[in-house]
């Protein structure tokens, strides 16, 4: 804890020197979105992001970006990053093993890896702080202010250099007077969800506060036919509290802690025969695949299964932040400090049989510590600009292990059964990798012309990650199989360059050139080969982009489109070694890859009782060079989880009525053609083509302090794989959740 505490007053120590010769008055840290809400009849609201680290209309940023208020997560029901394609088609998700992890996918960029030791290629922030564990991304998405999605390389601004783009939360912050929201909902599976804040001011402007939480609570949905029990139950709650503390007001230093637990179910999945026994001999009956064991699943109602083991997951998160931000002179300084912890056990029945043929322990604990300095001018000028440092350590201990073919030991001669030539047995593979990050950024904005602004940004990093991998059989007896060490870094130089022309009022266009960097590291599957453990090495990423902007028929019509060329190269691949009789989890460098595409966003508000948008994406995604595991080639194959071609859009039609109150109906909804889960885009790894769709009927009070809806998501009951893994003679299949609908009560005060 000492290092803890360490880090965290580091704010402190860089601010407060400077706090008695600060003069110039500055304003609150910026939310990631707020509205400026107008007072005419009709008109779409000006939407002011912090994409480039300073408050700017989103229709003024030079970057294709996403923005979503507090008040439509509410809407929408989004409730963690997974939820956001339902308002951005360009992302797209992988659903891992996990009820509390996923991979994130932006233009096709992503990396389909469950396993703890990989942060992806989205990055993830929550009040400007990376989150570098995949189990503490999703406990933070309330009581938000706003969500904003930036796609592309960011590395010139952002902590954490990624290829694919990032995903911004930001939280309500405390308030000059007294306000309090609070938000319950009740539906389908006994769902409850809870959801409030409160906050203002503790000691007038000095001292302000803001206190919020949120619950989840839902039975399960899928039978399981052994036991009759329902599976797949939700469990979890969060917290966090919010101090600001501004001593005069050129200072601001805001204290963040929060928290959070899951004891629900592990993930239960869908079985599916590989039709070939343990000895690799064909096995069908019929025309019907059976696992090594004779077992198919064949009712086809993916509500139901036949499990031996009912998992569970116990997920435990704390977190806490220090962010200072002092004006001097022309120059503003901010400082975050930042310390995430998470605490991962997760039982789950792999083979998703009512066979004991593989089951696992996940045990992850990750623990990270940040610091960003930023100095930048205050838009005092033709210039403004930014430099920076950031800092980032990571350590991760897992203790996790495979108990492989239980059902054919006999439980009163263990000694004689426990077979570990044959791989049966409690396989173990326990490891620790520490990483450390360090990075220097930079990026200015220069007026050429009252109309023609440029834009350079440099970054260089430096990624060094030690691992110590440990495997072993551990039934009775202690049998090595494998010790490993390894250590890498990796150095890249990052830029971003872009040219921004206001053609009008209303219309910009922009064009832009960036080099994104996700450094190299080591596989964190379960290995019985050194080879199989050797570092993979970074991906790099060009991105070219030319779109425009528009707010048109005086702000009634906004219209935004994007496109994009990426030449992606040295990109790194999850893939399953399938040779031997466990599944091994390898990480490989493609060769290189070519996507482009179109992304449009359109929307019109022709009155304050009628808004509509459509958010389109066409993407093309293939490998151009990739030989895979024993000298596959998939070269002209389509990349995982890219989809050509995704669209969402919807409605909100208000009826006003009579004392001032009215009634409101929403309608959403999204499609997606067809994608792939492997590299190989083998037919039985494909996600058909589906659409969904939500509604939310209210009726909203004359003050709008009070609302009452009916809501449903996923109406029309589409279901669709999100997730496909090899296990011994099968393979798990995950689908995503059955519809749902309930009722909803919002407050405000």
């Amino acid at each position: 804890m000492k290092r803890v505490f360490g880090v965290l007053s580091v704010s402190f120590l860089a601010l407060m020197p400077a706090v008695a010769t600060a003069q110039d008055s500055f304003g609150d840290i910026a939310d990631a979105q707020s509205a400026d809400q107008s007072a005419d009849e009709a008109g779409l609201n000006v939407i002011v992001v912090t994409a480039q680290r300073r408050e700017q209309d989103i229709q003024d940023v030079p970057i294709s970006v996403t923005a979503i208020s507090g008040d439509e997560l509410t809407k929408v029901g989004i409730r963690d990053p997974r939820d956001l394609t339902l308002v951005v088609p360009s992302l797209s998700i992988q659903a891992g093993t996990s009820s509390t992890t996923t991979s994130l996918f932006l233009r096709g960029v992503g990396i389909g890896d469950f396993n703890s030791n990989t942060t992806g290629a989205v990055g993830v922030y929550v009040d400007d702080v990376f989150l570098g564990a995949n189990a503490g991304k999703l406990f933070n998405v309330f009581d938000s202010d706003g969500i904003e999605v930036l796609k592309g390389p960011q590395g010139t601004l952002y902590g954490r250099n990624t290829t694919a783009g990032a995903i911004r939360f930001s939280s309500r912050k405390p308030t000059d007077e007294l306000s309090a929201d609070a938000a319950v909902s009740y539906g389908r599976f006994n769902e409850v969800q809870a959801e409030a804040g409160i906050g203002g001011p503790i000691l007038g402007d000095v001292l302000k506060a803001r206190v919020s939480g949120t619950y989840l609570r839902r039975d399960g949905w899928l039978l399981n036919r052994v036991t009759g029990n329902k599976l797949n139950a939700l469990d979890m709650w969060a917290g966090r509290a919010i101090v600001d503390f501004t001593p005069n007001p050129d200072v601001l230093v805001r204290a963040i802690v929060h928290g959070g637990q899951s004891r629900g179910d592990a993930r239960q999945f869908q079985h599916r025969g590989s039709g070939v026994d343990l000895v690799g001999n064909p096995i069908f009956a019929g025309s019907v695949p059976l696992d090594g064991l004779g077992y198919a699943d064949t009712d086809g109602d993916i509500n139901a299964g036949d499990y031996d083991v009912e998992g569970r997951e116990r997920v435990d998160v704390f977190g806490a932040s220090l962010t200072g931000k002092i004006d001097i002179g022309d120059v503003t300084l901010t400082s975050i400090s930042a310390y995430e912890q998470v605490r991962r056990n997760t039982l789950e029945d792999t083979d998703a049989s009512p066979n004991n043929v593989l089951t696992a322990t996940y045990v992850d604990r990750p623990e990270q510590y940040s610091q960003e300095l930023r100095l930048q001018s205050r838009d005092s000028g033709p210039v403004n600009w930014i430099v920076g440092g950031f800092y980032f350590h990571d350590k991760l201990v897992t203790e996790s292990s495979f108990d492989i073919l239980r059902v054919l030991r006999d439980p009163n001669d263990l000694l004689g059964t426990f077979d570990p030539v044959n791989s049966i047995g409690n396989y173990a593979y326990p490891y620790t990798q520490t990483t450390e990050s360090w990075a220097a950024f930079a990026q200015a904005d220069v007026e050429l012309t009252d109309r023609l602004t440029l834009t350079g940004g440099l970054r260089y990093s430096v990624d060094s990650i030690d691992f110590d991998y440990r495997a072993f059989f551990d039934d009775v007896v202690v049998v090595p199989v494998l010790d490993f060490e390894g250590s890498k870094t990796f150095k890249d130089l990052s830029w971003r360059a872009a040219l921004s022309y206001q053609a009008s009022d209303d219309v910009m266009v922009y064009a832009s050139s960036s080099k994104g960097y996700n450094s190299g590291g080591f596989a964190g599957g379960s290995s019985s080969d050194p080879a199989q453990l050797q570092p993979f090495g970074s991906e790099t990423l060009y991105a070219y982009e030319v779109g425009f902007k528009s707010d048109l028929l005086d702000r009634t019509l906004r219209f935004n489109a994007a496109a994009f060329y990426y030449d992606y190269r040295d990109l790194q691949v999850f893939v399953f070694d399938t040779s031997g009789v466990l599944p091994v989890q390898r990480k490989l460098n493609a060769g290189n890859a070519e996507l482009y595409g179109l992304e449009v966003e359109l929307q019109v508000q022709p009155s304050r009782n009628f808004n509509a948008f459509v958010n389109a994406s066409f993407l093309h995604a293939k490998y151009k060079q990739f030989t895979a595991l024993a000298a596959k080639d998939y070269a002209g194959n389509n990349l995982v989880n890219a989809p050509g071609f995704s669209i969402s859009t919807g409605f909100s039609v208000t009826q006003p009525l009579s004392g001032g109150s009215s009634l409101q109906l929403r309608a959403d909804g999204s499609f997606q053609s067809e994608s792939f889960l492997t590299p190989d885009n083998a037919r039985a790894n494909r996600v058909k083509a589906y659409g969904t769709a939500n509604l939310r009927f209210s009726w909203l009070s004359a003050d709008e302090r009070l609302e009452l809806a009916l809501w449903g998501k996923n109406v029309t009951g589409t279901r669709y794989i999100t997730y496909i893994s090899p296990v011994v003679t099968m393979d798990q299949i995950n689908y995503n959740d059955p519809s749902t609908y309930g009722v909803q009560a919002v407050f405000k005060f």
